[in-house]
C-alpha cells in the first residue's frame, strides 16, 4: 500500500527532430535517461539531447509519505483493519 510496485513512471522524451517517445521510465541519472517504447525496446538518450518530461501517477501519494509519521501510518493501517 505505502509503495505500490504497479505503478510507472511514463518517461516523455521529444528528440530534436520533435519525434515523441513515450514509455515505462526504464533509468534515470544525471546524463541519461531510458524507457521501454510501445514495441517493448530499451531506448536510452543523453538527457542534455532531449526535451523530458516525467509523469508520475503517484506523485500525490508520494508527497504524502513524507509528511505522515510513524503514528500516522500506523492509525491508518488501524483503520483499515478495522473496516473488516
Amino acid at each position: 500500500m505505502l509503495y505500490p510496485h504497479d505503478k510507472h513512471i511514463i518517461a516523455v522524451v521529444t528528440l530534436p527532430s520533435g519525434e515523441e517517445l513515450k514509455g515505462p521510465l526504464a533509468h534515470a541519472d544525471d546524463f541519461v535517461i531510458a524507457l521501454h517504447d510501445a514495441s517493448g525496446w530499451y531506448r536510452s538518450f543523453s538527457r542534455d539531447r532531449v526535451k523530458l518530461e516525467l509523469q508520475d501517477p503517484l506523485s500525490a501519494h508520494r508527497e504524502l509519505l513524507d509528511r505522515l509519521t510513524q503514528a500516522d501510518v500506523h492509525n491508518l493501517f488501524a483503520y483499515l483493519e478495522s473496516l473488516k
